[in-house]
């Protein structure tokens, strides 16, 4: 599934259409989500037209630094029926599945406000009159770049900036294999405006608590390895969190780390930072596809990066999950690959 010329068409015709955006994207907000956002806001102001951004959640304090100039608000049910009544436009970026803005959904059932999806995971087609959607795409900011580029408008230092975010977080710093020579080419030119590569990174990642990384040796030192040591497992209960004075957010990496152990195919993470919602979150380190999984119980995802929020305990998920993911590790050649191939 990728975006034609048609998608992309209809993407200046929609911007065309309308004058005053309202901008959304996915719970637990990552880089992608946001600096999308930022990078969107900013380029339809710089167009003269009104927009802003409202979110199920609030930003992540590493991703602050992108907000200045800009009116983002987090969730409040008054607040949304408002925003959705103001605007003509709404825009959901870096997800194409309704559930996942969280409960800014519930508003927009009840809204007759124009809707366009852009985003690159392949689990869904999208719920907008107006649907980008390409797979292909290292992130939703990259997408964001080729428009923009094709509209004919100059990119400025605080476009640039978001958008580099959005690039470098859903890359993984361009280590993930999503990364080709068009994510390449893409930071290249968006370094040209000026951009402090070393810095931007620090600002994203030098935000940890001390409570984090303690979190994080307790979930990493219980690991689990199955399937002759190709399948990762990994538990963060509630109590945990708890104790820890964590949230859900602050998860956000740990899945990745033990993709570094040698002959590792998948890992997975099973989290219960709220009460009866277990967050499985699945990585692939290239030989095995993992998106189906997610998708068969309604979450989605990329072939090598993917998750899917579910009802119960984390005893019932792992019962859900684990037998699929052994039986797709066993059924793959260790030295099988399943690259991600731009569309």
């Amino acid at each position: 599934m990728s975006a034609s010329n048609t998608d992309r068409q209809a993407f200046h015709a929609f911007i065309e259409r309308h004058q005053k955006f309202l901008l959304t994207t996915h719970i637990n907000p990552d880089g992608d989500g946001i600096g999308s956002e930022a990078a969107l806001a900013r380029w339809l102001l710089a167009r003269g037209r009104h927009a802003q951004i409202l979110n199920d959640s609030v930003v992540p304090p590493q991703f602050t630094f992108l907000t200045e100039g800009l009116v983002f608000e987090a969730w409040e049910a008054e607040r949304a029926e408002q925003r959705l009544d103001q605007f003509d436009a709404f825009v959901v970026l870096d997800t194409s599945n309704r559930q996942r803005i969280g409960r800014v959904a519930q508003a927009l059932e009840r809204s007759m406000i124009a809707v366009m999806v852009i985003d690159h995971h392949v689990s869904h087609d999208g719920f907008g009159q107006v649907n980008v959607i390409e797979p292909g795409a290292s992130a939703t900011g990259e997408i964001l770049y080729d428009l923009f580029r094709e509209a004919g408008d100059p990119i400025d230092a605080p476009i640039a900036e978001a958008l580099y975010v959005a690039l470098m977080t859903d890359t993984g710093s361009f280590r993930y294999s999503n990364t080709d020579t068009h994510a390449h080419h893409m930071a290249a030119d968006l370094l040209t405006h000026g951009l402090d590569p070393q810095k931007i990174h620090s600002q994203v990642h030098a935000h940890a608590s001390a409570e984090r990384i303690r979190f994080f040796g307790e979930v990493l030192s219980r690991l689990g390895l199955e399937a002759e040591g190709r399948l990762v497992v990994l538990e963060a209960a509630l109590e945990q969190f708890q104790r820890h004075g964590v949230t859900g957010p602050d998860t956000d990496g740990l899945v990745d780390m033990p993709r570094t152990i040698a002959g590792v195919d998948v890992v997975v993470l099973f989290s219960e930072a709220e009460p009866g919602k277990v967050k499985v979150s699945l990585r692939s380190t290239g030989r095995v596809a993992i998106d189906k999984v997610a998708s068969r119980h309604g979450g989605g995802g990329h072939l090598h990066a993917a998750g899917v929020l579910m009802r119960g305990s984390i005893a019932h998920a792992r019962e859900l999950i684990l037998p699929e993911l052994r039986a797709i590790v066993q059924a793959a050649s260790p030295d099988s690959s399943v690259p991600e191939r731009r569309t």
